[in-house]
């Protein structure tokens, strides 16, 4: 029929209904028909997960240096009528909200605070933002720093900076396995020094590894004397 309106509120919306310009309830999903003599009108609000990006905010730190942060949060719709007569947009509402509170934490913190912990940052935005946005029915579930950007000589420093202490940390394992190395051949000294028999073995199995290679020719000095000594030595140990 002419002069009727159909208004179709669907699964992941809600219906605010009007009467005269005044609200009289929430509709759920459904078909509905309206007649010009009726005066009423019919509002949908969207209750589906939705995602809320601040992009590039340029923030001095505590420490008088510019970043440049990207904030993400992700909030639904709790109360379509609170969303839509507290503020003029819920939407650019909640984005002011996260842009002024993170702005706060930016400018509280020094460099070094911002890139260490961004979990414990976004935790703090979170936990100051929700509240804010729960006075005009929107449920903020979840606030994440996605991007810190640095000036270009400011991330030279940075980069400096992780170098040598790369630097300094492979030296401190080489010099562990020097002083290793170390105790071990005064180890080995110490017990060659206390056994010198043992010394001329270890130079004997030198020059056999020597000698098995195909023109060499070894004469060995004292060799008789050294056998002379291992034999009383082993005719010592076995009586």
């Amino acid at each position: 029929m002419l002069g009727r309106t159909i208004v179709q509120v669907w699964e992941f919306e809600r219906g605010l209904l009007y009467h005269k310009g005044c609200f009289k309830e929430l509709l759920d999903p459904g078909r509905y028909v309206l007649w010009p003599w009726q005066h009423r009108h019919i509002d949908r609000v969207d209750i589906r997960e939705t995602s809320q990006t601040v992009q590039g905010q340029e923030i001095l730190t505590k420490d008088k240096i510019g970043v440049r942060v990207t904030l993400v949060a992700q909030y639904t719709v709790a109360d379509p009528a609170a969303a839509t007569h507290s503020v003029e947009s819920y939407v650019d509402q909640l984005y002011q909200d996260l842009q002024l509170t993170l702005r706060e934490h930016i400018t509280g913190r020094t460099i070094e605070e911002v890139l260490e912990d961004r979990e414990a940052l976004s935790s703090q935005l979170l936990d100051d933002v929700a509240p804010r946005a729960a006075a005009y029915g929107v449920t903020v579930s979840r606030v994440g720093v996605k991007d810190v950007v640095l000036p270009g000589i400011v991330r030279h420093v940075f980069l400096q900076e992780v170098e040598a202490d790369r630097r300094g940390r492979a030296g401190l394992i080489a010099a562990r396995h020097e002083t290793a190395a170390a105790r071990a051949k005064a180890n080995t000294a110490k017990l060659l020094g206390d056994n010198p028999d043992m010394l001329r073995l270890r130079e004997l199995d030198t020059l056999t590894a020597l000698a098995g290679k195909s023109g060499n020719v070894l004469i060995l000095p004292g060799l008789r004397g050294l056998l002379d000594s291992l034999a009383q030595r082993t005719g010592q140990e076995n009586e």
